[in-house]
């Protein structure tokens, strides 16, 4: 590998792996930082990650335990959980020797203790532009190869020009990238489909059937399109990949966690329970429900569904908490 890779990668789980397995098959040198170094270490001399077993790491794809490594790249992309993701910048960020063109985070959610997103809190930490990569994806397809489409928002600091070559450069054969400039709306999108997800595991573990989940879905994607328009982010953002596209394949999908926990809280588990079930990976949407209310009261939003899921997380009864949303007075759509 060069000395200086085209893109560090920071955060070595499932999703970032599988990134660095789609750009280094296309010859884009990568540097893949993460922790524990133990776990990289292994990762880098077995080439296969525990949770994306069927898939091997190109030879452009390098490991490494020093962040120094991949902080030389002219790219950073930030694949962390969200809720750690500014503590782990901030012990990064004074090691790197110069400023990159442009970070572009891959972590869905809402900072609960800000109730920011996550471009909000790393540009200005960073003074470097933030975009996100965003949409419909599960780690272990996108490992495998399997075709997949996302959205790469990019901020107007970014030229026209150079923003398309950007969206050239991190699409391949097998990952469509669609351009947007909707930082605000993706981000959001991404956060929310989380909490819609598991609100539509619940639905399936309680069995209230298939008319039930679509119009958890239908009414799910109104909520956030109020919530995203009135922050400032596009309605075609809500309707597109990073919106509607993201929350069919999450709330749908055996591989996602949310729609797992909720499905778990469903029959009877308690939401700690839930969540250690899943072992180290994050449930994103159980910080971000909260965040999502605080963020939407802020701005005078109702989020009826979300609230719903607050309940349950609360220790509501799962019963009980689908009657109260039932039990919502009667409105015009």
């Amino acid at each position: 590998m060069p000395k200086h890779p085209d893109i560090g990668i920071f955060g070595a789980g499932a999703w970032g792996t599988a990134l660095a397995m789609v750009w280094g098959r296309e010859g884009v040198q990568v540097a893949l930082w993460g922790s524990p170094p133990e776990a990289i270490q292994e990762l880098a001399l077995t080439r296969c990650h525990p949770r994306l077993p069927q898939a091997e790491l190109p030879a452009s794809v390098r490991p490494v335990t020093n962040p120094t490594e991949a902080l030389a790249a002219p790219i950073w992309v930030s694949a962390l959980p969200t809720q750690v993701t500014s503590e782990v910048w901030a012990s990064l960020n004074p090691l790197a020797k110069r400023r990159p063109e442009l970070l572009i985070h891959v972590s869905k959610g809402i900072l609960l203790d800000s109730h920011q997103r996550l471009s909000e809190t790393l540009e200005p930490l960073l003074r470097v532009p933030v975009g996100v990569l965003s949409g419909p994806t599960f780690a272990d397809e996108v490992a495998l190869n399997l075709p997949a489409a996302l959205v790469l928002a990019l901020p107007m600091s970014i030229e026209g020009e150079r923003a398309k070559q950007l969206q050239t450069l991190l699409a391949t054969p097998r990952l469509r990238i669609y351009l947007s400039r909707d930082v605000t709306g993706v981000e959001l999108c991404g956060a929310f489909k989380n909490v819609l997800a598991i609100a539509a595991g619940l639905v399936e573990s309680l069995g209230l059937g298939h008319n039930a989940k679509a119009a958890l879905m239908t009414r799910g994607l109104a909520e956030m399109a109020r919530l995203v328009e009135q922050l400032g982010g596009r309605p075609e953002t809500v309707t597109g990949l990073a919106g509607m596209g993201d929350l069919l394949l999450t709330a749908t999908g055996p591989q996602s966690r949310n729609r797992r926990f909720g499905a778990l809280v469903g029959a009877g588990w308690s939401p700690k329970a839930a969540a250690a079930s899943m072992g180290e990976q994050v449930v994103e949407g159980v910080a971000t429900t909260d965040a999502a209310l605080a963020l939407a009261k802020s701005v005078g939003v109702e989020l009826p569904i979300t609230k719903v899921i607050s309940r349950l997380l609360q220790g509501e009864d799962p019963h009980a908490a689908v009657a109260h949303l039932m039990a919502r007075s009667l409105k015009s759509e």
